[in-house]
């Protein structure tokens, strides 16, 4: 059963690379002045999942999955600009992609509006978090939340806020919230970055401080992020990366070490790529990524990645439950090959 399961996937993969690429072009303009664009991606997925469950129960499984994303961006004047984008599977907040058989799940995932004034820019709605990191460890950049957000340059040094609403408690008490401060120094080949997290959602990482760093030089990238909370166990996360581009050919390596309770949301906002049985972030594992890329055209490109991953702490895995952040499987692999379009 399991070899059938396993050449399923080798005829997605197939299906994938026989598809006609078309060429896609850069944001179109809706208007002789050029202030208003249309954009948007389409990404096609071919997907295989292993697990192994803490009872030693082994399942896998393979589907095909499709995002489509579609905005339209307003430059009102050179100070005041806005921008909505509709989503596929718009339910879940860190990840837009729909598996064929599903409903689509279509809505906004972006509406907001933004005022620049020489090297300040403020902005307010449904919004990307203006948090610079690679990984996605801690923020899932699929998530964008209803938040006012603030960014100053300063030379080589950008101030990051943030006021996050995850649910508003109207007359039941204070917001579920969020509050973010970073700073970024950028300088040629090197970036560093310090952040703090102040998080009042019910989970048990409350203040979370997080280190970032960058060296880029012509070729390369190397990222280190690390994330600590003031939890009692479990609070400490990493991720490690090193890429290299090679012409139209690029190459990655991750590593990943999420303590249960070391990310903001205990894992609820950070990235979904490392598979959980409850379709969100989570924590509480271990594990590597291999990826490759290849430039099939224009804004076209096709990505294979692997993805593979084991529990940390059975203590927290025995804890998880419907809607929990926390890898409750002992361990899981995930292939899966992604061709993406975008104008």
């Amino acid at each position: 059963m399991k070899q059938v399961r396993l050449k399923r996937i080798f005829v997605i993969a197939g299906a994938l690379l026989v598809m006609p690429v078309c060429v896609a072009q850069a944001a179109i303009d809706l208007d002789p002045a050029a202030r208003v664009k249309l954009f948007g991606d389409f990404r096609l997925r071919g997907e295989y999942d292993d697990r192994t469950k803490q009872d030693g129960t082994q399942q896998s499984r393979n589907r095909l999955r499709y995002r489509v994303r579609l905005g339209i961006a307003y430059q009102v004047n050179e100070r005041w600009s806005a921008k909505a984008r509709m989503a596929t599977n718009i339910s879940s907040i860190n990840s837009p992609h729909v598996t064929f058989g599903d409903d689509p799940d279509v809505g906004f995932d972006q509406a907001y509006l933004a005022y620049q004034f020489k090297k300040i820019t403020a902005s307010a709605g449904k919004l990307p978090l203006n948090y610079w990191n690679s990984s996605e460890m801690v923020w899932d950049k699929d998530f964008n939340p209803d938040a006012l957000s603030y960014v100053q340059q300063f030379n080589h040094i950008q101030l990051n806020a943030a006021h996050i609403i995850l649910q508003d408690n109207s007359w039941n008490g204070t917001d579920d919230k969020i509050e973010m401060l970073q700073a970024v120094y950028a300088k040629g080949d090197v970036l560093g970055a310090l952040g703090y997290f102040n998080v009042n959602d019910g989970s048990a990482a409350k203040n979370i401080f997080t280190l970032s760093a960058q060296y880029k030089p012509p070729g390369w990238r190397g990222v280190l992020e690390v994330s600590s909370s003031d939890a009692k166990q479990e609070s400490l996360a990493c991720a490690l990366q090193l890429r290299k581009k090679l012409g139209e050919m690029g190459f990655r390596v991750y590593y990943f070490y999420v303590g249960a309770q070391s990310i903001p949301g205990d894992g609820r906002y950070g990235q979904d790529d490392f598979p959980d049985q409850n379709g969100a972030g989570l924590s509480n594992f271990k594990g590597v990524r291999l990826q490759y890329d290849q430039k099939l055209d224009k804004n076209a490109n096709l990505d294979v990645r692997l993805y593979s991953m084991r529990a940390i702490d059975d203590s927290f895995s025995a804890q998880a439950g419907s809607g929990s952040p926390f890898f409750s499987d002992k361990e899981r692999l995930r292939l899966q090959m992604n061709l993406n379009l975008k104008f």
